[in-house]
């Protein structure tokens, strides 16, 4: 009986793999409609909304890419040309204890590796895309212990997008639980993956490109810009969901943090539209092979780029070192970011942390 049971479960995942492929090699994206949250501001004066294709997906207009089940399927069944030097490459972050800072009421950042920040600002503690622990299904390459046990409050959690690196759902039913009027900040419809994870006084505010969220005081302002990702949990809910980038600002700083992204002219767009850039927070790993993750995340050369084009003052790495999510060895992004910017002369712009450190922000007196 049971292994009855495992082969029908293995024949009907296997199907739904199938239909899957079918499914994505088949499949375009064309814009049909624009939408917005009607109840927020917009604010690009030209923007007619978020485009959205006949099925009811979100699009970027620049890069109407759609993820191929086939490519990932190639990707994961091919040989990695740097296997070996990835295997043999021991550099590792260190991961320090961050109670100092989250016992402090001092501004500043405090990264949690991976894409996860806990920012301190104008008297209001906001994370960004937190996971805590280990998630399923992720490779690790540093073990970070849970901090919620030393996180004393949280005001508002921003998700940039639903995939599971940067939003995690055990991570999310713990903030909920400890914290049950902290607000939760995303995407559009983000909103319908995360109601069944959080309690009834929390509160989702969704946005789409290009919008300000409402916020219950003027200590800080949150706005949500267009990046060039995607967005899906499962097989068939491909960009059901919208992804993005925060800009935050309060107490005079102003922070860009791209979630996840490839790179395009939204960097120079967000430098425009916001010219006066503090904290710059990209992503630098998961790179390789190329050919597939050049529409998912940047090369660490193509964060400088799009660093400089947004004209901001410092450059804060992020989403490296943590999890095992590509071909490149552990320790090639990092390498890669330091070669860049001597190269550029940018090394006093750019503020690497190890996994729990923390920058104090520079006062605007």
């Amino acid at each position: 009986m049971r292994k009855i049971l495992i082969v029908t479960v293995s024949a009907v995942i296997l199907l739904a793999v199938l239909i899957a492929i079918l499914i994505s090699e088949n499949d375009k994206a064309v814009i049909e409609k624009y939408v917005k949250n009607e109840n927020l501001p917009t604010i690009k004066a030209d923007w007619k909304g978020t485009p959205v294709d006949e099925k009811g997906r979100f699009v970027n207009a620049e890069f109407p890419f759609l993820p191929s089940t086939k490519n990932l399927l190639k990707w994961q069944l091919s040989g990695n040309p740097q296997k070996e030097e990835k295997q043999n490459d021991k550099v590792r972050l260190a991961v320090l204890d961050p109670t100092e800072f989250l016992q402090n009421e001092k501004d500043g950042i405090l990264w949690l590796g991976h894409a996860g920040f806990f920012i301190r600002l104008n008297g209001k503690n906001v994370l960004l895309d937190p996971v805590f622990g280990k998630p399923p299904l992720v490779k690790t390459f540093a073990n970070v212990p849970s901090p919620i046990e030393k996180i004393r409050r949280v005001d508002y959690i921003l998700i940039s997008h639903d995939h599971r690196d940067h939003c995690d759902e055990e991570t999310i039913k713990q903030i909920a639980q400890k914290f049950p009027e902290a607000k939760f900040y995303g995407g559009l419809r983000i909103n319908e993956l995360l109601k069944d994870w959080i309690t009834d006084t929390n509160e989702v505010q969704t946005a789409g490109w290009f919008q300000q969220y409402k916020l219950p005081d003027d200590s800080l302002k949150i706005y949500f810009l267009p990046v060039r990702h995607w967005c899906r949990r499962g097989l068939f809910d491909t960009n059901e969901r919208l992804w993005g980038a925060f800009v935050i600002q309060g107490a005079g700083q102003t922070i860009y943090f791209s979630g996840d992204s490839g790179f395009g002219s939204h960097y120079k767009e967000a430098g425009e539209i916001f010219p006066e850039i503090d904290y710059f927070l990209i992503g630098i790993g998961a790179y390789k092979p190329r050919w597939f993750m050049e529409p998912n995340h940047n090369t660490p050369e193509e964060a400088v780029q799009a660093f400089i084009d947004a004209k901001a003052k410092f450059l804060i790495p992020m989403h490296f070192g943590r999890f095992d999510l590509s071909d490149e060895p552990p320790g090639e992004p990092l390498r890669l970011l330091h070669e860049k910017v001597q190269e550029m002369n940018l090394s006093d712009k750019i503020k690497v942390l190890n996994i729990n450190e923390s920058s104090f922000f520079e006062t605007t007196d």
